[in-house]
């Protein structure tokens, strides 16, 4: 496939597949409290590579075949990049920032974290995954749990064109405890920032922060940093709600 406009709707048709993908959650299974006292240490395992990104949910334009969708992601590439290009500025890390905000909510809890030296793969890693972004098996662990974490969409979302759906930080998150033979779940279900995400509606879900509310791309990009700014509440927000959900 060497034509560029080819490749194009390639990439495009790809990335439609992700995010349909990426909002699939896993079974829902309220924290097992039965035992917990015996659950002081928990390995937390590398989590799939993400990126933050834009998205327009939602869109007319991918549904209306490979012309439309060509269309489509003509104008939110463009504005994905410059969204990629702030962070890069900033040097926003969303895994850091999720991390660092979980291992103290855990610890408060309290719970031992021991963490991989890589808190995320690598883009092509080989780690067998469901739709939800989770592992396919477990190996056993010298930890007391074992905790598997996904993010699906990070990013700026909006559920649709119009002030009505307005630009927001979104993170979709899925989650999995399992216990030191890997065998046993002990919770699972998925958190979302913003709920705009189709698919996620059984999910635990978070009302944005409105002070980082853009009715429209123009409006997201004049604010700049401040826009960046608004991402790590999410993570943070997102990473308390998990602990929340495994307290004893």
């Amino acid at each position: 496939m060497n034509h560029p406009i080819l490749r194009k709707i390639a990439c495009a048709l790809l990335l439609c597949a992700l995010v349909s993908g990426c909002v699939t959650g896993p079974q829902r299974r309220a924290f097992d409290r039965t035992g917990s006292d015996t659950i002081n240490s928990i390995e937390v395992l590398p989590m799939r590579h993400s990126e933050i990104d834009l998205f327009i949910f939602n869109n007319p334009g991918y549904s209306f075949g490979l012309i439309g969708v060509a269309i489509a992601e003509a104008n939110r590439a463009p504005k994905s990049n410059w969204l990629q290009s702030e962070v890069g500025k900033a040097g926003f890390d969303h895994v850091a920032t999720f991390d660092s905000a979980l291992t103290e909510a855990l610890h408060a809890a309290g719970y031992e974290l021991n963490w991989s030296p890589s808190p995320m793969e690598s883009a092509n890693s080989d780690t067998r995954r469901d739709r939800s972004g989770l592992r396919k098996s477990y190996e056993p662990s010298s930890s007391d749990a074992q905790l598997d974490v996904g993010f699906g969409f990070v990013g700026y979302a909006s559920a649709g064109s119009g002030d009505s759906a307005p630009y927001r930080p979104t993170v979709v998150l899925n989650a999995r405890l399992v216990d030191s033979t890997g065998k046993r779940v002990l919770f699972e279900d998925q958190i979302v920032y913003n709920a705009v995400v189709p698919g996620t509606s059984a999910a635990i879900t978070i009302n944005p922060d409105e002070r980082y509310r853009y009715p429209d791309f123009d409006d997201l990009q004049a604010a700049g940093p401040v826009a960046i700014e608004g991402l790590a509440p999410a993570f943070v927000a997102t990473a308390k709600e998990l602990a929340r959900q495994l307290q004893r």
